[in-house]
């Protein structure tokens, strides 16, 4: 295994031909396992090339789980169990616990997914929208949020921690929250629509985005994360940021905005969590 830094507080880590992120200031290994995978170090061939991990983009499915597998033995997480929500863009939370964990699978649609049940990986999958990783050391739970422009609107990351706050007892501030791979503010142009719903909603939008031509913005989706997370509760210094953008570093991630169309889809990055027994 290699590891090296990457972003503000990412590392990169090389395994077996793969390569992954993870932060080291989100908890220590011995009770919390995470990744967030790359492209790079898979079997996928084309746009999908090479370790999509999504099954829905029209991706050879023995090539998908191959790729699955190889991140098994890379994060040592059995991700045949792994347990995932259909995401929405919405602000929908589900609870994995003994009474409806699967054996691996879908829980529904949703944009966010939290659990205390050990031994079982949660996952969330990106393409450009930012993931956002709990983790709760007093009541030993986490979360997962997928959070493009439409979920931030309606605070999908708030509501995941929120959601924790309300089934496990978790207290905003005494969480680690961690800001993944994302579209940054270089590459992440919006229209008027985006900007006048940001505006109804958060009284900071202009400082989350910044003029670009007539009518559109860039707009700084981990920074507007960012500060809904502290709004309810986090402590600054307990949130870790990645600070990479997926265009900028398309060699190691999927875009869906740079990269997909309406002729051709590109692959998904993974995010995995899994409580240790």
């Amino acid at each position: 295994m290699k590891t090296s830094k990457l972003g503000a507080e990412a590392v990169k880590i090389e395994t077996g031909g793969t390569v992954m992120l993870g932060f080291p200031r989100l908890a220590d290994s011995k009770v919390l396992s995470h990744a967030i995978s790359t492209r790079v170090g898979g079997v996928s061939q084309g746009t999908h090339g090479s370790l999509n991990v999504s099954f829905k983009v029209s991706d050879d499915p023995l090539r998908v789980e191959e790729n699955r597998e190889l991140l098994s033995r890379a994060t040592g997480m059995d991700l045949k169990k792994a347990v995932w929500v259909d995401q929405i863009h919405g602000d929908k939370i589900l609870k994995l616990d003994a009474k409806n964990s699967p054996k691996g699978g879908t829980l529904g649609e949703a944009d966010g997914l939290i659990t205390q049940t050990a031994g079982v990986p949660i996952m969330i999958q990106v393409a450009d929208c930012l993931p956002v990783l709990f983790y709760d050391p007093i009541h030993k739970a986490i979360g997962l949020a997928h959070a493009g422009w439409r979920g931030t609107v309606t605070h999908v990351a708030a509501k995941t921690l929120l959601a924790m706050g309300e089934n496990y007892g978790t207290r905003p501030e005494e969480v680690r929250a961690a800001l993944g791979p994302c579209i940054g503010p270089c590459c992440f142009e919006v229209g008027e629509d985006v900007r006048i719903q940001f505006a109804d909603v958060f009284p900071w939008a202009a400082e989350v985005m910044e003029g670009s031509t007539k009518d559109h913005w860039k707009l700084n989706l981990s920074e507007a994360n960012a500060r809904q997370l502290i709004e309810v509760g986090v402590k600054k210094e307990n949130l870790i940021r990645s600070e990479l953008c997926t265009i900028q570093n398309i060699d190691l991630f999927y875009s869906h905005r740079a990269e997909a169309s309406a002729k051709k889809q590109t692959g998904r990055m993974g995010v995995f969590m899994m409580l240790e027994n």
